[in-house]
């Protein structure tokens, strides 16, 4: 007998987390499955990822004497995995934006080290999420690149962030050569795109700073002010607007007024802004893909730091234009 975890839709209909089924291949446990719990579980099973003692396999895997087997059902649009409550979620992303304001005003020091963090517990949020739907991704990279663009950034400026990028890339793609179970495209395209946008993301915070305080501080009020309202048009039973499109209005008009009260070149900023709301529709448009394994407008996300997802590819977008007009 084989011991098998199931997760999702499975476990509900098999009515348990492990069961023991026969076989000494893929095929002959996935048979033996659709036999013991029906076809409701056999219609779940269509498209299901299995792993053996932790790397992913195909059908005709021979199962080895006191191994375990992990089935895992793909995830759609209509089956999100749980997420975290809707006012818990604002309330830390919100706690995480006014973090980076105040290490912004204390100091270019504390805002890589709160950046460091921040965009650290980031990764982990959605890395994991995606891992709780099939999608697995090398994050010990992607962490290693954010302290590694911050740092670069923080000592060499541009060239240190382009170079932290282009590593972090470099090391995600290596990394998973080396692991059986990050080989697959998705694998790949995941790892190099949060990659990016997390290196990128951290390190572009680091070089707004760097050119100045209130550089950063309209950043960042463009930021919250796009969580505050996406939160609520997601809180909202009847919204006047769906979420994302209250991001881009939100962004909009605080990028306006903030420019206007602290930017020393208000021309430059209004457009940075602007720059700024197109990366938080792109942001949160990764963040759904990885998250939910598609693009789906209205449906909430599962995570904790989903809102968090626009801001973080919206600072590389803003230091972009920023430095390219300054």
């Amino acid at each position: 007998m084989t011991s098998v975890r199931l997760f999702a839709r499975l476990r509900e209909v098999a009515g348990a987390e492990r069961v023991e089924l026969p076989g000494s291949t893929v095929t002959d446990v996935l048979d033996a499955a659709r036999a013991a719990y029906g076809t409701d579980f056999g219609r779940a099973l269509t498209g299901a990822q299995v792993w053996v003692n932790g790397e992913r396999v195909g059908a005709d895997a021979v199962i080895p004497d006191g191994a375990e087997v992990a089935i895992l059902p793909p995830v759609s649009g209509g089956a999100m995995v749980v997420r975290s409550p809707v006012t818990f979620e604002f309330g830390l992303v919100a706690a995480f934006t006014l973090g980076l304001t105040l290490a912004n005003f204390l100091s270019l020091q504390w805002l890589a080290v709160v950046t460091v963090l921040l965009m650290t517990l980031w990764v982990f949020d959605l890395t994991g999420t995606g891992e709780r739907r099939g999608l697995f991704v090398a994050a010990v990279p992607i962490y290693l690149g954010v302290v590694g663009g911050v740092l670069a950034t923080y000592r060499f400026g541009g060239p240190g962030m382009a170079a932290a990028v282009v590593g972090t890339i470099i090391l995600g793609l290596v990394w998973s050569v080396g692991r059986t179970h990050l080989r697959e495209v998705e694998s790949i395209a995941g790892t190099a795109s949060v990659g990016l946008v997390a290196c990128l993301g951290a390190s572009s915070l680091i070089l707004i700073r760097l050119r100045s305080r209130d550089d950063a501080t309209v950043f960042l009020v463009i930021a919250l002010a796009a969580i505050v309202v996406a939160w609520l048009a997601d809180r909202s039973d009847m919204p006047i607007v769906d979420p994302m499109i209250g991001m881009i209005l939100g962004g909009l008009m605080a990028g306006l007024a903030a420019s206007a009260l602290w930017s020393p070149d208000v021309s430059s900023s209004v457009f940075a802004s602007a720059a700024a709301v197109a990366g938080l529709v792109g942001g949160r448009t990764l963040g759904m893909l990885v998250r939910a394994g598609g693009y789906f407008g209205t449906d909430e996300l599962p995570g904790s730091l989903g809102y968090f997802d626009g801001v973080v590819l919206a600072a590389g977008a803003y230091a972009a234009v920023l430095m390219s007009l300054g």
